[in-house]
């Protein structure tokens, strides 16, 4: 059998032409290629006389070829949100990344004393507040006086130390997914706040312990934005059989064509952890151009796509 090769371009305004073709006849095949900007459909030749005609197989394998010489651009996950551009953990940091357009914020989730879920990075507040001693130990009607921003620059002061809740309700009338790296708590009522306003379908769980990764996904097997971390290559098949997670997380230096292949065979996508405020030019390059799925980054804004 042989068929005919039409490329369809798409235009500005989201409509699909066809070059030098009025009408289309029956399409039997269609490949997208992601990131090309084109859909190629490959039709029955007795549809459209074509001056060229290949084999079917041969069609195939050369849009497959095509397809694979650009990945898709990957999601940018800003460390803390924008936290090269404002304090690390606010209000201030999501609105930078909402302006910016990335993807999604990477925040750190820890409870109060009286179990309310606020965005700490350290278990001391010394270093980003002007409270000192565990966050464990201090009342949400106390956490909520202190500044969260001074400690950047004084441009910054008055930027409190927001609740979970109030990230949640920034961000839900956006674009703007989430991804809660998890510190402690109960599992349920996090996940419950998370779907009272709507993000569970934007919101990834991260756990630093492989332990609470493992019961997270026991308890909730049906959420689909679960990641684990694979510190080394040799532990991937053994991370993916006994966790099951959705999202495999490797430092940059651990990641090759292989890993993702592995990766991508049994639906599980990959992050890349980029992190530092030191150049990152190469690892950002490579990483986009290995084909990961999501970068980690703590300047967010370098990697915007234009």
């Amino acid at each position: 059998m042989f068929y005919n090769i039409l490329i369809i371009k798409r235009l500005q305004n989201n409509a699909w032409k066809v070059p030098g073709i009025r009408g289309i006849g029956l399409v039997t095949q269609s490949f997208s290629c992601p990131g090309r900007g084109f859909l190629l459909y490959l039709q029955k030749q007795t549809e459209i006389t074509m001056k060229r005609r290949l084999p079917a197989f041969i069609l195939i394998a050369l849009v497959a070829f095509s397809c694979c010489l650009r990945a898709p651009y990957p999601l940018i996950s800003g460390h803390r949100g924008a936290n090269f551009i404002a304090p690390e953990n606010t209000l201030a940091s999501a609105d930078s990344c909402i302006r910016l357009g990335i993807d999604f914020m990477e925040c750190d989730v820890v409870m109060s004393k009286d179990s309310v879920f606020y965005l700490l990075h350290d278990s001391l507040l010394n270093r980003t507040t002007n409270g000192n001693g565990p966050i464990g130990e201090w009342y949400s009607r106390d956490l909520d006086t202190l500044d969260a921003g001074s400690w950047k620059g004084p441009e910054w002061k008055g930027q409190k130390l927001p609740r979970f809740s109030e990230l949640l309700e920034r961000v839900a009338p956006s674009s703007l997914g989430i991804t809660v790296d998890y510190r402690n708590g109960d599992f349920q009522d996090l996940v419950s706040l998370v779907q009272s306003y709507g993000m569970l379908e934007r919101t990834c769980f991260t756990f630093s312990s492989e332990e609470d990764t493992r019961r997270f996904r026991e308890q909730f097997p049906w959420i689909h934005t679960l990641q684990a971390y694979v510190w080394d290559p040799k532990d991937l098949d053994q991370v993916l059989d006994d966790i099951h997670p959705d999202i495999a997380v490797l430092r940059i230096n651990k990641i090759d064509r292989r890993i993702i292949r592995r990766c991508h065979r049994r639906n599980v996508k990959v992050l890349a952890l980029i992190m530092g405020l030191d150049d990152k030019t190469a690892d950002n390059r490579k990483a986009i151009r290995l084909g990961v799925d999501i970068i980690a980054t703590d300047k967010p804004e370098l990697l915007v796509k234009k």
